[in-house]
Order: C-alpha cells, then structure tokens, then sequence
C-alpha cells in the first residue's frame, strides 16, 4: 500500500513540475524567414533573462505564441513577429506580461 501512494504522490509531482526545457511547434507564417511552419524549436523555461532581440513564447487567450522581443519595459514585453505581414503581436494584441512568458527560444535547426 505504501508503494502505491509514494506512486501517486510522485505522478502528481511530474505533472505540476515544469520542465526546464519543452519542444513547441511553429504555426503559421509569422516568424518567417526565421522560423518556418512545422519546425521545432527547444524552449529554455525556467530563470529567465530576456533581452531585446530574444525569441520568446508566451500564452495569450490560451494560444502559444512565439515572437521575438522589440521593446522591454519593466514587467511588459512588445513582441513582434519577424513577418511584419503576417504576424499578429503587439502591435494587435498590446504588450505582454512578463507572467505570460513561457520560455525562450534556445535552439531551432534551421
């Protein structure tokens, strides 16, 4: 019996951990020439220290978005997409929360 609580307790944990490092999934034609449809990309997520410049993603209305970092104000983030085009970011949706940061860009083959 012990065995099977000590089990439950630790798929509870797993499922509440965020892992430093997630896989997401590039949609759309937003990032483009950087970041193509289909492509994968690493995301660093945990201690973040974002910078001008930096590929972030990020939640917004329950969507995961990536963009890159145009402009940094204290706890508020300006994103655009690289596809001025296509891209809907900042300049559509407004600044984005510091809490709305899931992770950074840290690695994408190209």
């Amino acid at each position: 019996m012990r065995s099977f609580i000590l089990s439950k307790v630790e798929v509870l944990l797993a499922m509440t951990i965020k892992f430093p490092i997630q896989r997401f999934t590039v949609f759309g034609n937003s990032m483009l020439p950087t970041l193509k449809p289909g492509q994968d990309v690493l995301v660093w997520c945990w201690f973040l220290k974002l910078k001008i410049g930096d590929l972030v993603v990020f939640n917004r209305g329950g969507k995961e978005m990536i963009k890159r970092i145009h402009l940094y104000h204290g706890r508020s983030i300006f994103v655009l997409g690289d596809n001025r085009k296509e891209s809907t970011d900042s300049r559509s949706f407004g600044w984005v929360d510091k809490s709305e940061i899931i992770g950074k860009v840290v690695s994408f083959n190209t």
